[in-house]
C-alpha cells in the first residue's frame, strides 16, 4: 500500500520534474531487485533446513573385499553344515579327482557370484567381470567338470532317480537366496534381472555343493540334467523375478 502511494505521488511529480521521475524509477527497480534477492535467500534457507532435517547418519559399507569374504563365509558355513547333516553317499562313490575338481569348481562359482553381488551393493563401483561372463564361466565350469570327470551312463529309471535331487536343490536354494538377500540389503540394491540372477546363482552353487556329495547317482547324464539343469532353471527364474520387481517399482 505504501509502495502504491509512493508510486502515485511519484507519478504526480513526474509531470513537474523529469529528473525526479527518473530517480523514482531507479529506486523502484532497486527495491524490486532487493526484495527478490531476499525472497531467494529465504527459499534457500528453507530448502537447506528441510534437507538437513531429513538427513540421518548411516553406517558406511565395508570394503568390497570384506563383503566378498562375508558372503563366502556364509557360503562355506552353510555348505559344511548341510554336508554334515545330509547323506554322504557321494563321498563313497566319487574318486579323489572327482571330489577335488567338483569342490574347486563349485568354490570358484561361489567366489564369482560373491564378487558380482558385492559389486551390485555399491552403485557405480567398478565391475571387473560383466554378468554374462560370470554366468558363462560358472556354467562352463560345472558342465565341463561333469562332462569330463563322470561316466556317461544313463539309468533306465532316469526320471524317478532324478527328480528328488531337483527337489532337494530347490529346497536348499530358496532359503539360501533369502539369506543372501538379507545380507546384501545393507547396500544400495536396485531390482533388476542381473540382481536376481546373481542372488540365485550364489544360492544355487551353495545348494549344488552338499547335493554333489550326498547324491548316489554319480553319472554325467544325471548330474547334467537334474543338478546343472535345475540350477540353470533356478537362475533364470531369479532373473525373471528381478526383472518383474524392477517393472513393479518403476510403475
Amino acid at each position: 500500500m505504501r509502495r502504491f502511494a509512493a508510486r502515485w505521488e511519484g507519478n504526480e511529480k513526474m509531470q513537474d520534474n523529469p529528473l525526479d521521475a527518473e530517480l523514482e524509477r531507479k529506486l523502484e527497480t532497486w527495491a524490486d531487485s532487493q526484495s527478490d534477492a531476499e525472497l531467494r535467500l529465504e527459499i534457500q534457507r528453507k530448502v537447506r533446513g528441510l534437507l538437513m532435517s531429513s538427513l540421518t547418519p548411516v553406517r558406511p559399507l565395508p570394503s568390497q573385499s570384506r563383503l566378498v569374504l562375508a558372503f563366502l563365509a556364509v557360503f562355506a558355513v552353510c555348505a559344511a553344515g548341510l554336508i554334515a547333516v545330509m547323506d554322504k553317499a557321494g563321498f563313497h562313490l566319487m574318486t579323489g579327482a572327482q571330489m577335488g575338481w567338483m569342490t574347486a569348481i563349485l568354490a570358484c562359482g561361489g567366489i564369482l557370484f560373491s564378487l558380482a553381488l558385492a559389486w551390485r551393493m555399491v552403485p557405480g563401483s567398478r565391475q571387473s567381470f560383466p554378468l554374462w561372463l560370470v554366468l558363462a564361466l560358472a556354467g562352463i565350469g560345472v558342465i565341463g567338470g561333469i562332462a569330463l570327470f563322470f561316466p556317461w551312463q544313463a539309468s533306465h529309471v532316469f526320471v524317478s532317480e532324478g527328480w528328488p535331487c531337483a527337489a532337494m536343490e530347490l529346497m536348499i536354494a530358496v532359503p539360501a537366496t533369502a539369506i543372501f538377500w538379507l545380507l546384501a540389503r545393507r547396500g544400495a540394491l536396485f531390482a533388476s534381472a542381473g540382481l536376481g540372477a546373481v542372488l540365485t546363482g550364489l544360492a544355487v552353487f551353495l545348494a549344488l555343493t552338499p547335493l554333489q556329495f550326498q547324491c548316489m547317482f554319480q553319472q554325467a547324464p544325471h548330474l547334467l540334467v537334474w543338478h546343472a539343469g535345475t540350477a540353470a532353471v533356478l537362475i533364470g527364474l531369479g532373473a525373471l523375478i528381478g526383472e518383474l520387481m524392477r517393472h513393479r517399482w518403476m510403475s
